[in-house]
């Protein structure tokens, strides 16, 4: 079974790594003192709700393929302390997916303003491509923000619009991303699977009880997902991202 992957950082990936690490996109100067305790920095507000997860301080921030090498190859990893590399292999019809987060255990922030991963750098918004790189839309982030719309709460990321001054800088990263078949793949299945589980969560939902207590229930009992319906989805897109790019469509 092939495993879908980056084994060696190509030039080009390098090259669009260090671009987006270039670029200092902040949507609203000290914008973590908005939202009163920084909250994309440790999300401390929403954790302290939970009963048993997280009672170990912890930030899980998802890599692109071949970003941890980067991270490595730039002497960074340090940043974030106490830290292990996440991995989780998929297994999909005919290849195995390799899904990457860095998880700190470093007290508040887990990364140092300056190098931190992506995900960070677009933090709350998660760009939506089209199979051929064309961005058509953003949306938020991570199931925090999730869960605050299901249960009709209030946000608390406090930033609410791209400033037109910042545009070209998210233009700039994004136009990165769009340069690489593998990225726009692994940002279209993290979609997938977290839409997947927010609609396992509304199935279940109970407005009379806490959201955060549903929601670490489902991942205390193994129930946030069912690979059977999930795996299929991710087949499908795939097959469309090989479709479109051919023998492009590579690391």
């Amino acid at each position: 079974m092939d495993r879908i992957e980056i084994a060696r950082l190509s030039n080009t990936q390098w090259q669009s790594f260090e671009k987006i690490y270039a670029t200092d996109l902040v949507y609203v100067s000290n914008c973590w003192t908005l939202c009163g305790d920084a909250h994309c920095c440790s999300f401390a507000r929403y954790k302290a709700k939970f009963r048993l997860i997280a009672q170990t301080p912890f930030q899980e921030l998802p890599l692109l393929p071949g970003e941890y090498e980067y991270l490595g190859a730039k002497g960074w990893l340090a940043q974030f302390g106490d830290h292990d590399h996440k991995v989780i292999e998929y297994p999909l019809a005919d290849c195995t997916l390799k899904i990457e987060a860095i998880v700190s255990r470093r007290p508040q922030c887990a990364c140092d303003h300056a190098t931190r991963p992506v995900i960070c750098r677009l933090y709350p918004l998660l760009p939506i491509f089209r199979v051929d790189g064309t961005l058509v839309d953003v949306e938020t982030v991570g199931m925090y923000e999730a869960l605050e719309q299901i249960a009709g709460l209030p946000a608390a990321c406090q930033l609410q619009a791209l400033p037109f001054a910042e545009l070209q800088k998210f233009l700039t990263i994004t136009g990165e991303l769009a340069g690489h078949p593998m990225f726009l793949y692994y940002l279209a299945a993290y979609r997938l699977a977290k839409a997947h589980v927010c609609a396992r969560l509304q199935g279940v939902y109970k407005p009379e009880q806490n959201i955060f207590a549903q929601f670490e229930s489902l991942l205390i009992r193994k129930k946030a997902f069912d690979h059977a319906t999930l795996r299929p989805h991710l087949e499908t897109l795939l097959a469309q991202f090989r479709s479109h790019y051919g023998e492009q469509f590579t690391g």
